[in-house]
């Protein structure tokens, strides 16, 4: 026992290099750093991605993912093992509807059947070879896709200092600096290791095609999709006692940030060089799975849909006509049974998981919400970015632990918030053009009556449920404090509104 040499595991924190004169690539560019720098240290077969607001909460997490990671044949079948997100204090009602439980059990595992999970860029377990670029096809040693991230730069500089150009790409791929190739050169030959842990940490060595990937605010997305086109599946690994957990935004401006982020960075993705359908043809990415990708990456499209859609019923009102079959045709039946059949399969959905019928209506409510104002605000937003008009902005979702609170503090932390964001103007504009038809429809009632042409009770349900949806933005009227509506955005959603309705009422000349 005494001649063993024991030591205890190493904590290492690292501190990246960054230059304001060179894009560090924010969370891609920081995982990039960690991959490198480990890669030097240990070159352990297996990395474990986790966010700074998460925790190990299942201590056999690790030995799940490794039966699945090293239960293949030459390990040519998982590339990662992805666990669904879960959070520790959460509201049991997710208020916010940012929790997503439906989501990820039905969407989530969904696609195991097919190549497997997206990479969520956290909770995940990686092969260190398919971050450095290996294929499941692949059993040789091409481009360093199975050696050591040590004989990465020992090549690279060999490259460099015998001239040979005809394998150039390989320093393209893994990056590098002339100053850098020097001193690794001197490091690997009787240097200090310790100078080698600084400079692959400097900001002019950035990865190329490999490890995460740049040129999206959803690099997790973005990276996973790139792992499965080189012909990777991945695993979903769901334990009754989860592996981790998190903790999801409490409050409005922070969901709705989140949610903006999230909207534009998957557009960039389907706009991009990286489109899955680009991947599904000139790569490995399988079609069912493409659409899989394509389907969450074209929520910002939605934003105008439903935006005209629930303005709608209201015009409709205003204007004093109507776009729904009347109650006595039959086939005012068809509008009835299709919104009867959406809601009760949407909420028996959510019974079946074991969620309550008021998780369901936040879920419906905020997923009414996001589309017309924070996909609304990505879509605006991912046009600049793609004529270079604007850079690329990585918006940090702030998260207020809940571990320390007490019950009337986690009871206010879990009621809607507001501030001057222009995000809240969309949604408050339409809840004042709703109660303004309304105020009208019922007017021309009192004066009129009921008019054949006129608005039935189809624009009246319609409208009616429009303004239960943004309830929250109605209680925010008469709310003070962050709890409440400010005042600027009050105006400039009252100025919207008017302008809506004189143009409806003018609609028919």
């Amino acid at each position: 026992m005494n001649n063993l040499n024991y030591e205890l595991p190493h904590i290492i924190y690292v501190s990246r290099e960054k230059n304001p004169k060179h894009p560090h690539n924010f969370k891609a560019g920081a995982m990039n750093v960690l991959t490198r720098v480990s890669g030097v240290m240990t070159n352990a077969p297996f990395m474990l991605n986790l966010d700074c607001d998460q925790f190990v909460n299942n201590p056999k997490a690790i030995l799940h993912a490794m039966c699945l990671l090293l239960g293949t044949k030459q390990e040519n079948e998982f590339a990662f093992v992805q666990f669904p997100q879960k959070f520790y204090d959460a509201n049991k009602d997710d208020t916010f509807g940012n929790q997503l439980v439906a989501l990820m059990h039905y969407v989530g595992h969904g696609i195991v059947g097919i190549q497997g999970p997206f990479y969520q860029g956290t909770g995940c377990f990686h092969r260190r070879k398919v971050i450095y670029g290996a294929s499941p096809q692949s059993n040789d040693t091409n481009c360093g896709m199975k050696i050591s991230f040590l004989y990465f730069i020992y090549y690279s500089i060999i490259v460099s200092i015998n001239g040979k150009t005809e394998n150039i790409d390989l320093l393209k791929t893994l990056g590098g600096s002339a100053s850098f190739t020097k001193r690794a050169y001197e490091i690997l030959f009787g240097g200090s290791k310790r100078l080698l842990y600084i400079y692959i940490a400097h900001y002019l060595y950035i990865f190329g095609q490999v490890g995460w990937i740049y040129g999206s605010a959803t690099e997790d997305i973005n990276t996973g999709l790139t792992i499965q086109a080189r012909g990777w599946k991945t695993a979903m690994c769901s334990p009754i006692w989860p592996g981790f957990l998190g903790c999801a935004p409490t409050g409005g401006p922070e969901s709705m940030t989140q949610m903006k982020r999230w909207s534009t960075g998957l557009l960039q993705i389907l706009l991009s060089k990286h489109s899955p359908f680009i991947r599904f043809i000139g790569q490995k990415l399988q079609f069912r799975q493409a659409l899989a990708y394509t389907w969450v990456m074209t929520w910002c499209l939605r934003s105008w849909a439903e935006l005209t859609y629930s303005l709608l019923s209201a015009h409709c009102i205003i204007s004093n006509t109507h776009f729904i079959f009347k109650v006595g045709e039959p086939a005012f039946f068809i509008p009835l049974t299709i919104f009867l059949v959406y809601n009760l399969y949407t909420l028996s959905e959510y019974l079946w998981i074991g969620l309550s019928i008021r998780a369901w209506w936040n879920n419906q409510t905020m997923w009414r919400i996001y589309p017309q104002t924070s996909f609304l605000f990505g879509l605006l937003s991912v046009g600049p970015k793609l004529f270079g008009l604007s850079e690329t902005a990585f918006e940090v979702t702030k998260k207020e632990q809940t571990s320390n609170v007490d019950d009337h503090m986690k009871k206010s932390m879990n009621r809607f918030t507001f501030d001057n964001s222009l995000l809240f103007v969309p949604a408050t504009a339409v809840l004042f053009i709703h109660l303004t038809s309304i105020a009208i429809g019922v007017f021309r009632f009192g004066i009129v009556g009921v008019e054949n042409e006129g608005p039935g009770v189809g624009e009246w349900i319609s409208s009616l449920w429009v303004v239960m949806f943004f309830w929250v933005f109605f209680k925010g009227l008469f709310q003070k404090g962050k709890y409440g509506i400010p005042l600027s955005t009050i105006l400039k959603s009252g100025v919207l509104s008017l302008l809506f309705v004189i143009w409806s009422g003018n609609f028919l000349g």
